[in-house]
C-alpha cells in the first residue's frame, strides 16, 4: 500500500557509472565477480566496498550500516547490494523491513544482486533494478567495450553527417548570396 515496490518510484540506472559503492561481504565470491566482471566489460568504474555481514541476527543492522555509510559519503553513482546464493535462511536479513525502507528512499539507484536467479527477496522488490546474480549486477551496471566501441563509432558517424550538412548548407547559401540582385547589381555599378 506504501508503494515500496511501485515501478514508477524507481531511480534509472546511469548508463555509464563512475563511481559504484558495493555492498556485500568482505571476504567472498560476490566481491570478487563484481570487481572481475567490471574488469572484463569496462574497467572504468572505480569500486568501492562497503563491506558488511550478509546472513545472520546481525546481518540486518550491518547491511543498514554500510548502506547509510554509502549515503553519508555521497560519493556513488550506483549502489550493489547483495550476496552470493544460499539457503532461505541465509538470505533473510535481505528480507529486513528497515533495510527495505533505507533502500526506498535511497537517492542513488540500486541493484539487488541477492542469491541467484530463482532467489527473490523484498530487498530485490524495493531496490530500482533487480539483478539475478552478484555478475548480474555488474552486468547490468557497465556496459562492454565492444558496445561502447559502437556506440562511438555511431556517434562519430552522427556527428560526421551533421557537420556535412552544415557546411553543404552554408555553401549553398553562399552561393544564393553572390548570386542575388543586390550584389549582381551593386557589382555591375561599381566596375561602370
Amino acid at each position: 500500500k506504501e508503494g515500496l515496490f511501485d515501478e514508477s518510484k524507481k531511480l534509472p540506472i546511469p548508463e555509464y557509472p563512475e563511481k559504484v559503492a558495493v555492498i556485500t561481504a568482505a571476504t567472498g565470491e560476490a566481491i570478487n565477480d563484481i570487481i572481475s566482471t567490471f574488469n572484463r566489460r569496462l574497467p572504468l568504474a572505480t569500486i568501492k566496498l562497503y563491506p558488511a555481514l550478509v546472513q545472520g541476527l546481525n546481518a540486518p543492522a550491518d547491511l543498514i550500516r554500510a548502506l547509510n555509510l554509502v549515503y553519508k559519503d555521497n560519493d556513488a553513482d550506483v549502489i550493489i547490494i547483495g550476496r552470493g546464493g544460499g539457503s532461505f535462511e541465509d538470505l533473510s536479513c535481505f528480507n529486513d523491513e528497515k533495510l527495505a525502507r533505507l533502500l526506498f528512499v535511497s537517492k542513488i539507484p540500486t541493484i539487488s544482486a541477492v542469491g541467484h536467479e530463482i532467489d527473490f527477496t523484498i530487498a530485490d522488490f524495493v531496490a530500482d533494478l533487480r539483478a539475478p546474480t552478484p555478475t548480474g549486477a555488474a552486468e547490468m551496471c557497465v556496459p562492454t567495450i565492444m558496445d561502447t566501441n559502437i556506440l562511438i563509432n555511431n556517434l562519430v558517424i552522427r556527428a560526421t553527417k551533421t557537420i556535412k550538412n552544415m557546411v553543404n548548407q552554408k555553401f549553398v547559401m553562399l552561393e544564393r548570396f553572390k548570386r542575388s540582385y543586390i550584389l549582381t547589381v551593386s557589382y555591375t555599378h561599381l566596375t561602370l
